[in-house]
């Protein structure tokens, strides 16, 4: 056995070249540092050495222990440690290889992938505190204070250190940690993000990456994933579940109330299940400005989203952005007791004009999923609406009905008994309807599965709610179900664009998605198309064109009524009215976008929300406020043609509307036969304005009108030859134009 004894510094010519007569030793230390070989001793299988390194703190050592592990292979687990000692030490402690796992039981190493091998290698670290200028200490210890770490090491593994299983027990190494912990922060589930690291390290080593993948310090197995997952969302949104739950709920509702300055979010616990309401400052503009939010809302729920199964309930009205939030129901139970509370809460939030200034009565019609306890919650909290069913629920519905084992129904017969509930469904008249049902009672087929039969009448019996027949004068827009352009469509952005097919950690998780990721990419989306960018399927739905219809085919009768002629009939002529954008054609009869309406808007200029905003400058800062919140006079358009700037400021429109009330008081004063009763009209017409979104509207269409458009401009041709001045009219009428448009 040879064995090198210490020898003092300045005897040695050169430490590389010492530790390079000993390869097993020198290839196990980490480069970079600066090392004095003060023993060494072969033993069976491995050596005994001792190094002293360059280090004078606790914090180098460690660094240096990092690194011993990462270039040797070996990890090591901390066996004792020991205090202080006063003018000895700063630090000292005794190491393990994690091959020897001290295990509690003797059945612990039965186990088939138990890593205990009862491994006798150890190493320690001191660190010797620098003595000073004590002569006494120096002599003791020639090392310091340059030298002032002592590592011994016992290097006699009894298991393999370099092959895969070794590796897969490796410690995961911090920028690998690092890198998951950025991927959960980006809504990574531990599988997601682990296939997605395992992708990036097979591009990075190619035909390396088998063995790469071997190494758990490289590549971690799934369960570290799920404990690194756990202990970062347990810090970031608090425990999972009870009392603390709750606790950290009420907290970050009450911090986000506090940052929007309003009650946006309220939370109550009713029989022990728990209801938050959500109505964000975007979902409240939509509320007073947006007139489909008081004609059709859609509700339907996802569960799934969330560990513990809450449920999220999606309030949403329809518009040429597809679905807009209204507000979000988030319980733990779909009981009709929990949806009723969810429900009351909410209408504790939404704004005094809500539902566009229908309010606490509600919209005019809900369109649900076939759930009794969001129905009959809804009509509870909101009587004066009408609920009716979403046709293609009931649909799916019939679908699962016909599919499942124990009706026993034969294949070839689920068609034919489909199309039958279908003639019902699409039925156009209340009579027509009763002759499918009654032909269906007779059909052959019908009569081999009396299941179906009592199926068929329960149906029936509740044809009030979802046949179309009976829609004919609600205010739908064509709008029979929810999975088009709405609700379903809504519920996979929430599932794939917010939480990314990744259920969130718990109800706290749950809920700041909701009040970020989910009104940040709704904001996205109006702004896209408040700048042009239309997406594909919004615009093949809302962009239908306008055919070979013609400028000279589209009529004024009286705003905002026009008449458009057939392109094919030219007897046959459409009515249509943009007040409630309807028209008498088969598509646009119940509110739907058609091309009568698309041909009115392209011709004759006139504002809708019926189709994207391509030209209409109004409409376009419209969809911005709704994203923003900014008001119209602190919009500043910027054109592309030039470059030029045109600033609206609050100072100009107070100067206009003055102008304006002064140049009405002429008028009256001039000619109050004809002009005091309309100006009477008008004032108590204006007093009736009870809230923000109808004054929006009355000024909207203010000048639009047919006979006040005429008789403002015969009173003003009447007054302007008074004044024996034509080009003085001429004047007058344009700077009323450019005053009313500065405003917008």
């Amino acid at each position: 056995m040879a064995v090198l004894n210490c020898m003092h510094l300045t005897e040695l010519a050169s430490v590389h070249t010492e530790l390079q007569s000993y390869p097993e030793l020198s290839s196990t230390l980490p480069d970079g540092y600066e090392y004095h070989l003060c023993s060494f001793s072969p033993l069976e299988g491995g050596f005994d050495a001792t190094v002293r390194v360059a280090l004078q703190d606790e914090e180098g050592a460690t660094e240096w222990l990092a690194d011993y592990q990462e270039h040797s292979r070996v990890t090591l687990r901390v066996k004792a440690t020991k205090p202080e000692s006063g003018r000895v030490n700063l630090f000292k402690v005794y190491y393990r290889c994690h091959h020897n796992t001290i295990p509690r039981s003797e059945k612990a190493d039965l186990r088939p992938k138990s890593k205990n091998t009862n491994c006798p290698a150890q190493l320690t670290i001191t660190v010797k505190r620098n003595p000073g200028k004590r002569s006494q200490a120096k002599v003791r210890d020639p090392h310091l204070p340059l030298f002032a770490t002592i590592v011994h090491i016992k290097h006699i593994h009894n298991h393999q250190i370099a092959c895969p299983d070794a590796f897969k027990f490796r410690d995961v190494s911090k920028d690998v940690i690092a890198k998951f912990t950025e991927l959960y922060s980006k809504g990574y589930s531990p599988s997601s993000a682990l296939n997605t690291h395992k992708l990036d390290l097979q591009l990075e080593h190619e035909n390396d990456y088998l063995y790469v993948s071997a190494d758990r310090a490289q590549c971690p197995d799934l369960q570290f994933c799920h404990r690194l997952y756990k202990k970062m969302f347990d810090k970031a949104y608090g425990a999972a579940s009870g009392e603390k739950m709750i606790q950290d709920l009420g907290a970050s509702i009450e911090s986000y109330n506090e940052e929007q300055g309003l009650e946006c979010c309220k939370m109550d616990q009713v029989n022990g299940k728990m209801v938050i309401a959500v109505c964000t400052p975007l979902m409240r503009r939509i509320h007073s400005n947006h007139r489909c939010s008081g004609e059709l809302v859609f509700v339907d729920a996802s569960a799934g989203i969330e560990k513990y199964d809450c449920r999220l309930f999606m309030i949403l009205t329809h518009s040429v952005a597809g679905g807009l939030p209204l507000g979000c129901l988030i319980t733990t139970s779909e009981s009709r007791e929990a949806i009723v509370a969810a429900l009351k809460l909410y209408k504790q939030l939404i704004p005094d004009d809500g539902f566009y200034g229908r309010g606490d009565q509600g919209p005019v019609v809900f369109l649900t999923d076939d759930s009794d306890g969001e129905r009959q919650g809804l009509q509870e909290v909101f009587p004066n609406s009408s609920t009716i069913l979403c046709v293609f629920h009931l649909l799916q519905a019939t679908w699962r009905f016909l599919w499942e084992g124990k009706n026993s129904i034969c294949e070839e017969d689920r068609p034919h008994l489909l199309d039958l509930v279908k003639g019902m469904v699409y039925a156009d008249t209340a009579e027509h309807l009763e002759e499918n049902y009654d032909r269906m009672n007779r059909d052959a087929i019908v009569k081999k599965y009396s299941c179906f039969l009592k199926y068929a009448k329960h149906l029936y019996n509740r044809r009030q709610l979802w046949a179309v027949c009976f829609r004919r004068d609600l205010p739908l827009g064509e709008n029979n179900v929810t999975n088009y352009m709405y609700v379903e469509a809504a519920m996979r952005i929430l599932k794939d664009q917010i939480f990314r097919r990744v259920r969130a950690y718990n109800p706290v998780q749950l809920l700041d998605f909701v009040l970020t990721r989910l009104v940040s990419y709704y904001e996205r989306s109006l702004c896209d198309l408040a700048n042009g960018r239309i997406d594909v399927t919004i615009s093949k739905r809302y962009l239908p064109g306008k055919g070979r219809i013609t400028a000279e085919m589209v009529n004024e009768l009286q705003f905002p009524l026009f008449e458009v002629q057939s392109e094919s009939e030219p007897e046959k002529k459409y009515q249509v009215d943009m007040s409630v954008a309807m028209c008498t054609c088969t598509a646009g009869l119940n509110g739907a976008p058609c091309k009568h309406q698309y041909a009115v808007v392209e011709f004759r200029k006139v504002q809708s929300f019926t189709f994207p905003p391509i030209h209409d400058e109004i409409m376009r800062r419209r969809l911005l406020f709704l994203a923003t919140g900014q008001e119209t006079g602190d919009i500043r358009r910027h054109e592309d043609r030039g470059n030029s700037t045109q600033e609206f400021r609050l100072e100009d429109l107070e100067a206009g509307l003055h102008s304006m009330a002064a140049t009405l008081t002429d008028q009256m004063r001039e000619y109050p036969e004809e002009l005091a009763p309309a100006v009477r009209a008008f004032i108590t017409q204006f007093k009736n304005l009870k809230t923000h979104s109808a004054t929006v509207s009355a000024l909207m269409a203010f000048g639009k009108q047919h006979e006040v458009a005429q008789s403002f401009r015969s009173s003003t041709a009447r007054r302007s030859q008074k004044r024996g001045s034509d080009q003085g009219a001429t004047n007058h009428c344009r700077s009323k134009k450019q005053a009313m448009s500065s405003y917008w």
